[in-house]
């Protein structure tokens, strides 16, 4: 892959001397939002992000003495998350600043190790290290690792988690050609592909009984092959995808609105599942040599955002829900989905309805948030339209905030 250079606002402007004043005013707005990108991402590390764990905890303030008893943890899913958005971010301004730190969280984590030991100076440093605690850690050791004992590879119990984390990796392999996030994003297809229903679903939760299938946990078992069969040229990898895609279809999860949550679900339209089913498609597209995918992907976005109840002022919004950790991050998926999508429709000169469609709603979505939604910390709210209730700020809104502003880079900026 080769190498992007950096962007700044002075040499976007540079570069673009003697266009018009139009085409100045959009480089001057996108230095603007890569601005904003950079520092939201600045903010985030500050609040959550553990130099000693190398990664980001689910509550602000590095409590290490929290993380040692069990009280605080790293948000699992939403760290794999915050690593492909930054991943995105880098390719698109040729920004290096996380490239290590990044680097450090795969190789803290990868193995699964139990990382008290490597806390412990930092504990004795602040005074909240006693002798009864080293007393019980050499006669009864209280390990801590990063998920459950016997798992590696970021891969755990829940099947959706693991699929998050295969496809932030892959794209660490896109930015940076570095062979062990390929080895890793390898590692935990075949950790999926391992665990299926007899229907060919794979499965939610190694430790749900009975077993049950939905379909988040589907749509990214069938990016995540499809887009290693497009690394890799591998065959089992597509046949992968394609028997998962035809999952999809033999259990209708997808009802001319949208998808919905599990089979035999009706109506219950998350705005995650929806970013997940563009993305497939989008994959699937590319790793077949099947452009029809990309229209599939226009025609359910466009019945998506007009039925589906997604959009309000002009604004993304999950509709089922104003509340949550987890869902406070939905949106951002969606968002993710749909600024590739406009990039995939302009590189092919398909569906430019779709296209103006998309780049309005996310722009205006992108405006709104950072004029309604920042909160007394600076960070993003949960909800981005103007008058909102009942807002909540934390590490997914944060977040999903930023994906959605990445989500606005132009394509001109775009290194892929």
């Amino acid at each position: 892959m080769s190498p992007c250079r950096s962007l700044t606002r002075r040499s976007i402007l540079q570069m673009l001397a003697g266009s018009s004043l139009t085409q100045m005013v959009r480089a001057d707005s996108s230095a603007n939002l890569t601005l904003a990108v950079e520092q939201g991402f600045q903010r985030l590390d500050a609040r959550y992000w553990s130099p000693e764990l190398s990664i980001w905890l689910d509550r602000p303030g590095n409590d290490l003495r929290a993380w040692f008893e069990g009280r605080l943890n790293p948000p699992w899913w939403s760290c794999a998350n915050a690593v492909e958005t930054l991943a995105d971010f880098m390719a698109a301004t040729g920004n290096r600043r996380w490239i290590a730190p990044l680097a450090e969280l795969h190789r803290y984590h990868r193995d699964n190790p139990d990382h008290v030991a490597g806390i412990i100076p930092a504990l004795k440093a602040r005074g909240q290290w006693s002798a009864p605690d080293a007393e019980a850690r050499r006669t009864k050791p209280r390990p801590r690792h990063s998920t459950k004992a016997g798992f590696r590879d970021f891969n755990n119990e829940y099947l959706d988690d693991s699929g998050w984390w295969g496809l932030a990796w892959l794209q660490m392999h896109h930015l940076t050609g570095g062979a062990d996030y390929l080895a890793t994003a390898r590692a935990i297809q075949r950790h999926m592909d391992a665990h299926r229903l007899r229907d060919g679903g794979i499965i939610w939760n190694l430790e749900q009984q009975p077993p049950v299938t939905n379909a988040i946990s589907n749509s990214l078992f069938l990016t995540l092959s499809a887009r290693l069969h497009t690394v890799t040229g591998e065959p089992a990898y597509l046949a992968a995808a394609r028997k998962t895609r035809q999952w999809f279809d033999d259990q209708k999860l997808q009802d001319g609105t949208g998808i919905v949550d599990a089979p035999g679900h009706q109506g219950d339209y998350w705005s995650y599942n929806q970013g997940m089913w563009i993305l497939s498609l989008l994959a699937l597209a590319e790793a077949a040599g099947e452009p029809a995918r990309v229209d599939e992907a226009a025609v359910f976005t466009r019945t998506l955002l007009e039925k589906a109840g997604f959009v309000q002022d002009g604004v993304l919004v999950e509709k089922l829900s104003q509340t949550g950790w987890d869902t406070a991050l939905f949106k951002g998926v969606l968002a993710r989905a749909l600024g590739q999508l406009r990039d995939t429709l302009n590189r092919l000169g398909k569906h430019p309805d779709v296209s103006r469609q998309v780049t309005t709603l996310l722009q205006t979505s992108a405006a709104s948030l950072q004029e309604h939604s920042i909160g007394p910390t600076g960070e993003f709210g949960l909800q981005w339209q103007p008058g909102a209730k009942n807002q909540e700020w934390n590490f997914n809104t944060q977040l999903a905030g930023l994906m959605a502003l990445t989500a606005n880079l132009p394509v001109a900026l775009t290194c892929r």
